[in-house]
């Protein structure tokens, strides 16, 4: 009997069925999916169907570097600057920014107390703390987590707060540490970051190596979309295989707004280089299952940001999922990434 597995569990659709739907001229994810009739929120089949995809037609040795090509709305273009900082001030939004502050320290030094992890690994990267590793439940999916703070605040220290409801719930869990600005600029952050990762895959620790999902906030929201886009062009040693899923907390996509705002005193972007670095003005072709998410309480610049940006990532075949998360706010709705991870 010939080999013919199945590849969608939640449909019980097998690879002659994919075989049959990609030499019928269906050549990208998304469109393989609405052939198949796979329901939009079934993303476990995301690889296998991919790696047959790329049987049948293989991606070029050199992918070209994707330039500016993308239209993203700019309606701050017409903000004032007090409107324009308020916008892009998340902490506009709730009374006290030192209350969820606090809480990051406070549940982060407790977790740190309660569970097994191994602190201030060494992943090659200068003027870093390294990274805090989270062991869970034997080949279970290891979730990296880069954190916020506007590129120049936090590290790695306030930012294992959710551990405990990952490891609870089986996952690993790694912190990267990058260089803030000034020290760095965000050329080398983003550097760090794939390092960190890369680092990581070959560490003989029990997750699931082919299972890794890639989990931002913020700032760090932006740094894991534009790690996505070093991954899909198989730069700094990853792959379009190196993750499996991608979740990502009210991110920037687009830092041409903040240019002429506090924001970029110590960042120092001109407007060269904060096209080059907004992940929402490139195209974004294989980039694993993404979800954009982000609380009810957030400006709406942060709320528009996140929703064009998946807009961007669905024209470009890549299976993304949107949610607004009630009561929640820019600080404390990451608290959600367990929950998330389990839909």
């Amino acid at each position: 009997m010939t080999h013919d597995p199945i590849l969608c569990t939640c449909e019980n659709i097998r690879q002659c069925q994919v075989n049959i739907a990609i030499e019928a001229g269906n050549t990208d994810f998304r469109s393989l999916r609405q052939a198949l009739n796979i329901a939009a929120q079934c993303g476990h089949c995301h690889r296998p169907i991919l790696k047959l995809l790329r049987q049948h037609h293989p991606r070029p040795k050199s992918m070209p570097k994707p330039s500016p090509a993308r239209h993203f709305p700019m309606p701050w273009k017409h903000f004032s600057q007090a409107k324009l900082a308020q916008e892009y001030s998340p902490s506009s939004c709730v009374d006290d920014i030192m209350l969820y502050i606090n809480q990051y320290v406070n549940d982060s030094a407790r977790n740190k107390q309660q569970l097994r992890v191994l602190q201030d690994l060494d992943y090659g990267a200068k003027h870093t703390l390294g990274v805090d590793y989270f062991p869970g439940q034997d080949k279970a999916p290891l979730v990296v987590y880069i954190h916020g703070g506007y590129w120049q605040e936090l590290s790695k220290n306030e930012s294992c707060f959710m551990a405990a409801e990952l490891v609870a719930k089986g996952y690993h869990l790694m912190v990267i540490d990058y260089t803030l600005a000034p020290q760095a600029n965000m050329e080398t952050m983003l550097e760090q970051c794939c390092q960190a990762v890369a680092w990581c895959q070959h560490r003989d620790w029990s997750f699931d190596h082919e299972n890794i999902i890639l989990a931002g906030s913020s700032a760090g929201a932006h740094l894991a979309a534009c790690v996505l886009q070093q991954a899909s062009q198989s730069k700094h040693q990853l792959t379009p295989e190196t993750f499996s899923r991608a979740v990502l907390f009210s991110g920037i996509y687009d830092l041409r707004p903040l240019l002429d705002t506090y924001i970029n005193e110590p960042l120092k972007l001109d407007l060269a280089r904060a096209q080059s670095l907004s992940p929402g003005l490139h195209n974004n072709h294989h980039l694993p299952p993404c979800t954009l998410v982000w609380g009810a309480n957030e400006t709406q610049e942060f709320k528009r940001q996140s929703q064009q940006y998946a807009a961007f990532l669905q024209a470009d075949g890549v299976f993304c999922q949107t949610k607004e998360i009630a009561k929640r706010n820019h600080f404390d709705v990451v608290y959600e990434l367990a929950n998330l991870l389990d839909e």
